[in-house]
């Protein structure tokens, strides 16, 4: 179980979503809130899935968090294939996932940069690549990514993940976050080898 994730846990979510761009009756359910997990239980509970989202995101760590989505992809793929240039970043993801040396990083970064951010799937390989290593081009002054930036990255590939399928959008978010919760909650020590295995349902 990640600690932050403990639902015993006396640590007030307020600091760790302070940052998040989260809805008026989003920020209600924080101050109520006693933990992340309760707020995470508070937003389900509202319908609030895209919050929760943005919630669990932070929540997890960088890696976690892109090998949580990858899975979510790898389980979306087997209903309806992806496109090349998808398939191609979600190959980056793994190899980054698989050894997270700085080459794979790069390798990641640049492969959503050449498809201009134009998918899903290229916005999880920006995760990856944000999660260290620099942001300025080869050659100038490391400009290192801001700490949000994964989070960010995941949260956008996953709802447009979601978004494949318009009409269950608030559906699919729901059931991925609650098997997300399940993985990495009470019970349980996150994913063997930082892969999310079986972290998403299909």
């Amino acid at each position: 179980m990640l600690a932050t994730l403990d639902p015993d846990s006396t640590v007030s979510p307020a600091a760790l979503v302070q940052p998040l761009a989260l809805g008026g009756t989003a920020k209600a359910h924080v101050a109520q809130a006693r933990n992340v997990h309760d707020l995470l239980a508070r937003l389900s509970a509202s319908g609030l899935y895209v919050d929760a989202a943005r919630v669990m995101m932070r929540a997890l760590p960088k890696r976690y968090a892109v090998a949580w989505v990858c899975e979510c992809y790898k389980h979306d793929g087997e209903r309806a294939p992806f496109s090349a240039g998808e398939k191609a970043c979600l190959r980056c993801v793994e190899s980054w996932l698989t050894d997270g040396s700085e080459p794979n990083r790069q390798a990641a970064s640049d492969r959503a940069a050449a498809d201009n951010y134009d998918s899903g799937a290229a916005w999880l390989a920006a995760a990856a690549g944000w999660s260290g290593g620099s942001l300025a081009p080869r050659g100038y002054a490391v400009v290192a990514p801001a700490e949000h930036l994964t989070a960010d990255g995941c949260f956008a590939a996953l709802c447009l993940l979601a978004a494949r399928e318009p009409s269950a959008f608030a559906v699919r978010l729901r059931g991925w976050l609650e098997r997300a919760i399940r993985v990495f909650g009470p019970g349980n020590a996150g994913p063997a080898g930082d892969s999310a295995a079986g972290a998403t349902q299909r």
